[in-house]
């Protein structure tokens, strides 16, 4: 019988592309991807997908301030009129740096921008190291964090959370899966690479003991400074899987010419949440009003859809709703 402890970091690197309003399509865009590691630009004829991803942006814009949401914002922010949001701008498609290698784009993006609308002010994506944001946040050095990251107890103790999707743990393995793993268990004994420090390293470290325990060989982890290094492995054939977030991982199958196909179901599935200091409840009730008010509108399910979310969506804006 395994059993799986809690993995605290919800973060994983992903490799750079362009917004894809349904992933399964644009596919020519990212399948030199695989191999050499390398963004590719631009390289796809227009398609249908454009449209509906400017239709998409048209929606957020048509989102109108909402005079009591924004007036509770905290004063120094509303008369700053810029919320700054730490972010580890590498995580498609969830929050990633487009083709100009500055502009932020993916769904925290919208969503950013979506809830900036309504309280009457600019969300400013700032690329932080994700090591440093939860701490970063409840020491005041940032406003609030969009950028994946799971709500749990543990962290509760810091910051607060107004969680806005649910995500888990998945793992990655060539098409045909002939190292013949179907979940976590089957990782005994075979390698698995991660982005080190990230969800999946500590994934890794979890199941050791359960391994152990079954009398099972030990998982030779190989850690890698990011995500598209740890694809690349599996890809060359350096390692047997690759554990990561299922959100980038589901991302990656889509995006690459049937060369990934993910092994078993997500696992210790947790909200992700908007993080925000434990001693400003103000601007935390502000973000979630301005979530329901989003949710609502109707833009929120829009912007599932444009990245292939739909998923992971979470009901309703819960604060620190994360559990063992």
């Amino acid at each position: 019988m395994f059993s799986f402890l809690l993995v605290t970091q919800c973060r994983d690197e992903g490799f750079s592309m362009q917004p894809l309003t349904h992933p399964t399509r644009m596919i020519a865009l990212l399948a030199g991807l695989v191999t050499s590691g390398l963004l590719l630009s631009g390289c796809a004829a227009p398609s249908d997908d454009s449209a509906v991803a400017v239709d998409a942006a048209s929606v957020i814009d048509t989102l109108k301030a909402d005079a009591t949401l924004a007036a509770a914002v905290p004063a120094d922010l509303r008369d700053a009129g810029v919320v700054h949001v730490a972010s580890g701008v590498s995580f498609p498609p969830m929050e990633f740096f487009d083709v100009d290698g500055t502009t932020v784009v993916g769904f925290d993006a919208d969503l950013g921008a979506a809830l900036g609308q309504v309280l009457d002010v600019d969300f400013k994506f700032e690329n932080v190291n994700f090591d440093g944001i939860v701490g970063g946040i409840a020491a005041g050095r940032y406003d609030l964090s969009l950028t994946g990251i799971l709500d749990t107890p543990s962290r509760q103790a810091e910051v607060d959370f107004v969680d806005y999707l649910q995500s888990g743990v998945s793992i990655l393995v060539a098409s045909g899966n002939a190292v013949d793993i179907n979940g976590p268990e089957d990782l005994c004994g075979h390698s698995a690479s991660v982005e080190k420090g990230a969800t999946g390293d500590l994934t890794i470290d979890s199941l050791q003991a359960a391994c152990a325990d079954a009398g099972k060989a030990a998982i030779e982890k190989l850690p890698f400074p990011d995500q598209a290094s740890a694809v690349q492995a599996v890809s060359s054939g350096r390692a047997d899987a690759s554990v990561a977030l299922d959100v980038t991982l589901a991302y990656t199958v889509q995006t690459s010419n049937d060369a990934f196909e993910l092994a078993g179901d997500p696992f210790n599935t947790l909200p992700v949440g908007i993080v925000v200091p434990k001693d400003n409840p103000e601007l935390r009730d502000a973000v979630q009003g301005a979530l329901l008010n989003v949710i609502e509108s109707g833009v929120y399910d829009q912007i599932l859809a444009k990245w292939g979310l739909e998923k992971q969506a979470l009901t309703g804006a819960p604060i620190n709703s994360g559990v063992e």
